[in-house]
Formats: structure tokens, sequence, C-alpha cells
């Protein structure tokens, strides 16, 4: 079966995300949507009561949060947080074994000040 982090670019896998950006630890936050219009995605980390949807972030060694996968707040959302989470672990224990260097991980933080996706 193959997993899908609906969060992430296409293209990109969690692997290389875990990996590129040292990825420590993951965290589960409620968010609801405040999108304006239909194509928006803003959303805001909200009480569990509030709250619309699940979404699963790698924390990474610098103390950012990159969002990996969103859940409904459903029986089946819950299972795959959990699948999702495994994977996001697993990854992270093999990101450990080899580690990037300071010229891969500058590269990659290079590419990324340049990506057209990125958000300012």
């Amino acid at each position: 079966m193959t997993q899908s982090f609906n969060c992430l670019s296409e293209g990109e896998t969690l692997h290389g995300v875990v990996r590129r950006n040292c990825a420590i630890g993951f965290d589960l936050r409620f968010c609801r949507s405040v999108a304006i219009s239909p194509d928006d995605r803003d959303t805001e980390t909200c009480d569990p009561s509030e709250a619309e949807f699940a979404t699963l972030y790698a924390l990474t060694d610098l103390g950012e949060a990159i969002a990996i996968h969103d859940a409904d707040l459903t029986s089946a959302g819950a299972d795959e947080v959990a699948a999702v989470a495994r994977t996001l672990f697993v990854a992270m224990v093999n990101a450990r074994r080899d580690p990037p260097d300071a010229a891969q991980r500058f590269e990659a933080e290079q590419a990324a000040m340049i990506d057209p996706d990125r958000i300012e």
C-alpha cells in the first residue's frame, strides 16, 4: 500500500523532507480553516472542540514545523494519523543513521529560497 502525504508538494518524499530538514520529532495539531476563498488554504491551530481536522507536523532541529498530512476528525482519520506518524517516526530513525552534512543542508536551504511555492 502506498501512503500519501497530502501536505507535501507533488514528488516530494517523506524521507527527503525528514533528512533534508533534520526532523527530530513530530506534533499533532488541531486546526480549522480560516480561508477567505475556495482556493485559499489558510488555517489556524485551535482547541480540539473547535477543530475541523488535524495536521501532523515534522519538527526540525531549528524549531520549524513542516506540515506532513491533514486528516479528518473521524475514526478513519485517526487511523491515517497513526499510520503517517509511524512512517514519519521510521523516516526520522533512518535519517539519523545517515544525516546530511553541512554542504548538503546549505544546498537544500538555498534551493528552498528560490522555490516558486515559497511564502514570504
